[in-house]
């Protein structure tokens, strides 16, 4: 049994808590009330089985049958649908506080509003340390700093992340559609951004939309320039659209740290990586990266199990990284030669089950 302190009670925070809780580690979670912004979340299955794991049963939101990718004004999509693919679904969309909601619900009495001033690292001599405001200080047998890098604890233990602005802006929020179609997920690239659709109700979606920065402060100030971007940028199966709700506007940046980990002190979350939200792996892979983490720690020490845990994830990981950060790359050129090969892509690959299979399955987390 391994004695863990873990800074943070978002859904990261409050998911290793409760799996390294179930697994019979004695854990004690630190989180000041924040205020989150309303998101749109693609869990893939990986995530969905955690969850269930550790006793979470999501009843809002869709599961992700079929995932339809297009770019505007170009013939050729690609279609994956789960069962074709040899599985009942892809995941599930949901509401962030949907699930932040159910979270709170099944960590009762395990969270600390206690902010936690300082950590410091394992020494030769004694275990991590970690310091409340309270005045109270503790010394874990491990440290998880999962505060999304907000607190500067990880700067201040030496763990500075790489910063590279994308020069784009996403505008998240979500829509009621004319037509909905049930347990469709959208990716549709179109001449400003990438747009993601998630289905989060009966015909309610989620979308994230990158876009330039120019173009999505001048939509996020009219609503009803916005209105009329997304009835042009959504497929056209879909028909009319309303918001329901406020639209977020975030500056896209990567933070990433290669090696989030000090003896004594593991990093999870957006505070060890930030990456692209389009193509919506940013949770499903901080989650497979707290998966190998409980494995580990049911047969080595805290420093070897964190050690081992990194380095089964780092290949994800990496991959996760590049896939994500690629698509905006890719399709922000509007070059003809690279539409022409973009249309050609899609119809081939869409009558390639085993290539639909495979893109399927890796974006969804069902293979990690």
């Amino acid at each position: 049994m391994v004695q863990i302190g873990i800074i943070g009670g978002g859904p990261v925070g409050s998911i290793a808590g409760l799996a390294l809780k179930n697994a019979g580690h004695t854990v004690r979670l630190f989180d000041p009330t924040t205020q989150k912004p309303q998101m749109s979340l693609a869990l893939s299955e990986t995530t969905l089985v955690l969850l269930e794991s550790i006793g979470v049963h999501l009843t809002t939101g869709q599961d992700l049958v079929e995932i339809l990718v297009t770019e505007k004004g170009l013939p050729g999509s690609m279609l994956l649908n789960a069962p074709e693919c040899g599985h009942p679904r892809f995941g599930r969309a949901i509401c962030s506080h949907d699930l932040d909601h159910t979270l709170t619900a099944q960590a009762a009495g395990m969270v600390e509003p206690s902010a936690v001033t300082q950590v410091r690292a394992r020494t030769t001599t004694g275990n991590p340390r970690i310091e409340l405001e309270t005045g109270e200080t503790l010394e874990p047998d491990l440290v998880i700093l999962a505060d999304g890098g907000r607190s500067g604890l990880s700067d201040d233990l030496g763990m500075g992340a790489q910063l590279r602005s994308f020069d784009r802006t996403a505008l998240l929020g979500r829509v009621t559609v004319e037509k909905p179609v049930n347990g469709r997920a959208y990716e549709r690239f179109i001449g400003t951004g990438p747009l993601a659709l998630l289905p989060i109700d009966a015909d309610m979606y989620g979308f994230v939309w990158s876009l330039a920065p120019p173009d999505a402060d001048a939509l996020k100030q009219s609503t009803s320039a916005l209105l009329d971007a997304l009835y042009l940028a959504l497929p056209p199966e879909l028909g009319g659209v309303e918001l329901v709700c406020d639209v977020v506007k975030i500056p896209l940046v990567e933070r990433w740290i290669d090696q989030p980990y000090r003896p004594g002190i593991v990093l999870l979350g957006n505070g060890a990586q930030t990456i692209h939200p389009v193509a919506g792996q940013g949770l499903n892979l901080a989650l497979r990266g707290v998966s190998r983490l409980v494995d580990a720690l049911a047969t080595g020490d805290p420093d070897t199990a964190v050690r081992a845990a990194f380095t089964s994830w780092k290949p994800n990981r990496d991959l996760t990284r590049l896939a994500s950060s690629s698509l905006e790359a890719l399709f922000d050129r509007g070059l003809l030669s690279r539409k022409l090969l973009t249309s050609i892509g899609m119809a081939l690959g869409d009558q390639s089950p085993w290539l639909k299979r495979k893109i399927g399955e890796a974006g969804m987390g069902i293979i990690s």
